[in-house]
């Protein structure tokens, strides 16, 4: 998991789209857009990658010095949509579905556009 530059710019989603693969750069995109909705000045606390899916966790938000708990429910809902269908794309060439087979070593990402080791 990567922690966020202290730069207000660098806490939002754009800034880290370059990391991952283009195969992801629409699925944060849209992520980026309803995040927007909920707050215009979302920060992100934590964003990675994690066994072939997405990571991403969005900074509690505090309304009139209070947790928002409300924001931060909206907020999960988001990413975890995210994270899950992550999992189903390929991250380089954005093919749906794929299957990935887990084993101790290694996991293969099995559809036409995956290259082979």
């Amino acid at each position: 998991m990567t922690t966020f530059p202290t730069s207000p710019a660098d806490r939002q989603i754009p800034a880290w789209i370059p990391i991952v693969g283009n195969g992801w750069a629409a699925l944060l995109n849209q992520l980026h857009e309803d995040l927007r909705v909920l707050d215009a000045e979302y920060r992100i606390e934590r964003f990675g990658t994690s066994l072939g899916s997405l990571r991403v966790t969005v900074a509690d938000r505090l309304q009139d010095g209070q947790f928002d708990g409300e924001f931060a429910d909206r907020a999960t809902a988001l990413t975890d949509t995210v994270e899950t269908t992550s999992e189903r794309i390929c991250d380089t060439c954005r093919t749906l579905p794929i299957q990935r087979t887990a084993s101790v070593d290694s996991t293969e990402i099995n559809h036409p556009g995956a290259s082979r080791p």
